[in-house]
């Protein structure tokens, strides 16, 4: 009895695989068909808006290649350490140094903490060599004293011309949020700005506060960038104007690459 009823399966497998089989087949080929369906369902908005954005990236890749900006990038990747603001604290205060300098955790014990990883170094000199590749013109560079912009600093744009600690994220002092932001948009108005060039900054998330300008197209919850992503501003008649945000480094450099036949 036993034995018929695993033949019985057997025949039963044998006779429903290829019914499964070619349900499955047809399911993936008319899969373009089925993501076209649901697209159609989707709110047209978000389609709209992925298009726009799009727009507005190349039309400020463009831009941006004629000078006259300030932009702000975040540094490369760095490990996540949960307790970070400790260690930019001792490597921006804990120093004879001087006030805007660093006490260079590149060669300390703590480096691991503060300094970018290996994959920082990595898109960093791959963002150096991007940028190098399309002739991007770069002017005045300043950066956070922090071992991870002063690295971005130089992987990628060569060096810098200036610290400032201003350009350290708030987690690392004792300072309330007027006082930072209002620093800030005194620091930036003031940077230099060469004809036909960028000057470049080299600093963090949670540095750049939508309350520092005087003009932006990002609502408040938008001042985030991912690592190596930047925001373009502009200063016009003594105001200080944010103009348009790259999150990633990829959405600036792709417009320059167009696929060739």
């Amino acid at each position: 009895m036993k034995r018929y009823i695993n033949l019985k399966n057997i025949i039963i497998f044998v006779l429903i695989t290829p019914i499964w089989a070619s349900s499955f087949i047809g399911l993936y080929e008319d899969r373009q068909k089925i993501q076209e369906k649901i697209k159609s369902y989707l709110p047209q908005t978000a389609v709209t808006e992925e298009k726009s954005k799009t727009e507005l990236d190349r039309y400020w890749a463009k831009e941006i290649m004629n000078g006259g900006y300030i932009l702000h990038f975040r540094h490369a990747e760095r490990d996540k350490w949960i307790d970070v603001h400790m260690y930019d604290a001792l490597e921006s205060e804990v120093h004879e140094n001087g006030y805007n300098e660093s006490r260079y955790a590149e060669f300390d014990y703590f480096k691991d903490a503060v300094c970018l990883n290996e994959r920082g170094v990595i898109q960093a000199t791959a963002m150096g060599e991007l940028l190098s590749d399309i002739n991007f013109p770069i002017g005045f560079i300043i950066s956070s004293p922090s071992c991870r912009g002063r690295q971005t600093a130089e992987y990628t744009f060569g060096g810098y011309d200036k610290l400032d600690k201003t350009l350290i994220h708030r987690g690392a002092f004792n300072e309330s949020y007027d006082e930072h932001y209002k620093n800030l948009k005194e620091l930036y108005i003031n940077l230099p700005i060469e004809p036909g060039k960028n000057t470049i900054v080299s600093s963090h998330n949670s540095v750049v506060h939508n309350d520092m300008f005087d003009s932006t197209v990002l609502a408040s919850d938008m001042y985030y960038l991912e690592e190596g992503g930047f925001f373009v501003i502009s200063v016009k008649d003594g105001k200080l104007i944010l103009e348009h945000r790259f999150y990633y480094f990829k959405d600036f450099i792709v417009s320059f690459y167009p696929r060739e036949y």
